[in-house]
């Protein structure tokens, strides 16, 4: 589903959150990042949930088949609903974090569990780890810096923005889940020593309309619950490397990138 990762991108340019466009997987530095023995770990505490389609429909390539009339109209659809892509995203998105809240079922959100079970890995591997909710940071992951944070002594500092989001390729697929998380990593002098990003879009559960993804909230957020839990794992051996034991099970479809922060070039909100 790269289609999805690139829309993403384009999304969050949209929206004036600059973030880092997906690298080619590169392999972590174990030397680097296993040397660091106390992590604080920030996380953004509130969940940000995003709904978006890539407008347009998948038959606008047939649209030559349709005749002259079914042409333009074909071609009209594609352009008028691409060009309402950032409103209609806000306004889903706004929406949907309306709907999961009401929901009164969620008492810790999605970003909380996640960077709890990614401390109980870090905590597994040996380290010591302070948990630190934060606020959301913007920019690009290499700049990722959460406001008004003083480090603490002694310890690293992995900050951390984490999204869940539902999307379609365009406006005639169906919605599905896919969650990132992006890490930046600084050591005790609070030097960028890494950053790394990993995604993750599955196949379950998919909604064929925005009403019926809407309606079931619950079921939609479980569906990102999953997700994000299957992505403990893999986010952690992208920044640290490979060791044992395993906390998560594998994932669905996924994608890492990581890359030293010497080489660091633009990547994902």
């Amino acid at each position: 589903m790269k289609t999805l990762v690139s829309l993403f991108v384009a999304v969050a340019f949209l929206a004036g959150c600059a973030t880092n466009a997906p690298q080619a997987a590169l392999q972590p530095r174990p030397d680097t990042t296993r040397s660091l023995a106390k992590i604080e770990l920030l996380y953004n505490e509130e969940d940000q949930f995003t709904v978006v389609d890539g407008g347009g429909s998948a038959i606008a390539g047939f649209a030559g088949l349709l005749g002259p009339v079914g042409t333009l109209v074909a071609l009209g659809f594609e352009v008028g609903s691409r060009a309402t892509l950032a409103g209609r995203t806000e306004r889903r998105s706004k929406e949907f974090m309306a709907a999961v809240k009401n929901d009164g079922t969620a008492a810790t959100s999605l970003s909380r569990q996640f960077a709890e079970q990614f401390a109980a890995r870090l905590r597994e591997s040996g380290r010591e780890v302070k948990l630190t909710p934060a606020f959301r940071v913007n920019g690009p992951v290499a700049e990722m810096q959460a406001l008004g944070h003083r480090p603490t002594p002694g310890y690293s500092t992995l900050t951390m923005r984490i999204t869940a989001a539902y999307g379609a390729p365009d406006a005639t697929s169906s919605f599905k889940p896919f969650v990132a998380v992006e890490q930046l990593l600084r050591d005790e002098q609070q030097s960028v020593v890494y950053q790394a990003t990993h995604t993750a879009d599955l196949e379950e559960p998919a909604y064929f309309m925005y009403d019926g993804l809407l309606q079931d909230a619950r079921g939609a957020r479980e569906g990102l619950r999953q997700g994000f839990a299957q992505a403990v794992q893999p986010a952690y051996s992208v920044m640290f490397g490979q060791d044992e034991p395993h906390l998560a099970g594998g994932a669905g479809p996924t994608r890492t990138a990581g890359l030293d922060a010497a080489s660091a070039q633009s990547e994902v909100k």
